[in-house]
């Protein structure tokens, strides 16, 4: 994720629409790695989290990247 909302999968951005579908290719065993920057939106990164495990991924990793 980045400091202006803009989400990526596998190093591609995707649009809020594309986002679960680019997740659902991924085995749900999968390790989920969210990354941020610090000036994220709490509420944001929050948010993506909850749709990484309602998508049924057990395995999310959390990750603030401080630049």
């Amino acid at each position: 994720m980045t400091a202006e909302g803009g989400v990526f999968v596998q190093d591609r951005p995707v649009t809020d629409e594309q986002f679960d579908a680019a997740l659902s290719t991924q085995p749900l065993e999968s390790l989920v790695l969210v990354c941020a920057d610090k000036v994220t939106k709490l509420e944001r990164f929050v948010g993506i989290v909850d749709r990484v495990r309602g998508l049924g991924f057990r395995q999310v990793s959390l990750e603030v990247v401080r630049t």
